[in-house]
């Protein structure tokens, strides 16, 4: 499916033949081509129309693991990877970005929320059309560094729900907790990791080299975004740090009710055993002349009785219970 906003000054408008408009682009004109989940026709049809090399055509087809960056002269090929939420669980979208001077064309396998967000925000400027395509790709790199921002923050929130409850004691099965933060851990991992992979494509992104199609103001931007990418990095350790803070209360929580059950084994022990201690005296093998009146027995069971009751409001006194 394919979606073209045509950037005119102050105007945007939804073209259906974007072909069409390829060779009539003003100086205050973008073009921005959007693709999702394209078939090899349109990715034809793209290379055709925009004069692409074998290798970014090729990339668009097939795709590959990691970022990347090339400079084909007229056009710049960047491939970025957009965090997606599904059910909770944060996944990567790699998204290829084709900039000319006057159009932009993303390629994408999923709808991605930030994309989508940044059309929205789009759509509503009055100068986009004014920027030139490496000014237009850096709009889109801040929402996409937006959107891990985002899912670092959804992260915080999930961690502390954890903390809430446990702070609360209303965990059930720690276990099934600390298996969630082994999932959380490894997801900000993976989120951290595709950022850190970004660097070097950022870094290529500032070089003076690019201006047969850049400025030096859209340099100026891609600079400032990677100042922001270790920000972001900076992000991800807090909630990595943040993982094992949550770990901590879980543990502590656990002990706690560990500690809680022994001190209700160990009351009910000291209740317990000088009963077991005077019964223990009283069966002994000795022929002793009150054991031939049965009232006795009653006699020992409240003499226990007493003292287990001493013992419980001792304790109550001094606060062990």
């Amino acid at each position: 499916m394919a979606t073209a906003l045509l950037f005119d000054r102050d105007a945007v408008d939804e073209v259906e033949d974007w072909t069409s408009r390829l060779g009539r682009l003003g100086r205050s004109s973008i073009l921005w081509i959007d693709l999702e989940r394209p078939d090899e026709t349109e990715l034809q049809e793209l290379a055709e129309e925009l004069e692409l090399s074998s290798e970014s055509a090729e990339r668009l087809a097939n795709g590959h693991d990691d970022p990347y960056f090339a400079d084909f002269e007229s056009y710049l090929h960047v491939t970025v990877y957009a965090p997606l939420n599904e059910g909770g669980r944060h996944d990567l979208e790699p998204v290829e970005c084709l900039v000319a001077k006057h159009w932009v064309v993303s390629v994408r396998q999923r709808p991605v929320s930030v994309l989508e967000t940044f059309r929205e925000r789009a759509g509503g400027s009055g100068d986009t059309g004014r920027l030139e395509g490496p000014e237009f790709l850096a709009n889109l790199l801040d929402w996409v560094l937006e959107g891990y921002l985002d899912a670092f923050e959804e992260v915080e929130l999930a961690l502390e729900e954890i903390d809430s409850r446990a702070m609360e004691g209303r965990l059930n099965e720690p276990e099934t907790e600390l298996r969630r933060l082994v999932e959380i851990r490894q997801q900000i991992g993976r989120l951290r990791r595709a950022l850190v992979s970004h660097r070097e494509m950022f870094l290529a992104l500032t070089k003076p080299e690019l201006e047969a199609i850049a400025s030096s103001k859209s340099a100026e931007r891609f600079a400032a975004l990677r100042s922001r990418l270790e920000d972001v990095v900076q992000a991800a350790r807090d909630s990595r740090e943040s993982v094992v803070g949550s770990f901590d209360v879980l543990i502590a929580r656990t002990e706690q009710r560990t500690n809680e059950i022994m001190k209700v084994l160990t009351l009910a022990s000291v209740l317990l055993l000088p009963g077991a201690l005077i019964a223990g005296v009283m069966g002994m093998n000795f022929k002793v002349g009150f054991f031939e009146h049965a009232v006795y027995f009653w006699v020992v069971v409240g003499l226990i009785a007493v003292v287990a009751a001493a013992t419980l409001a001792v304790a109550r006194a001094r606060r062990w219970i």
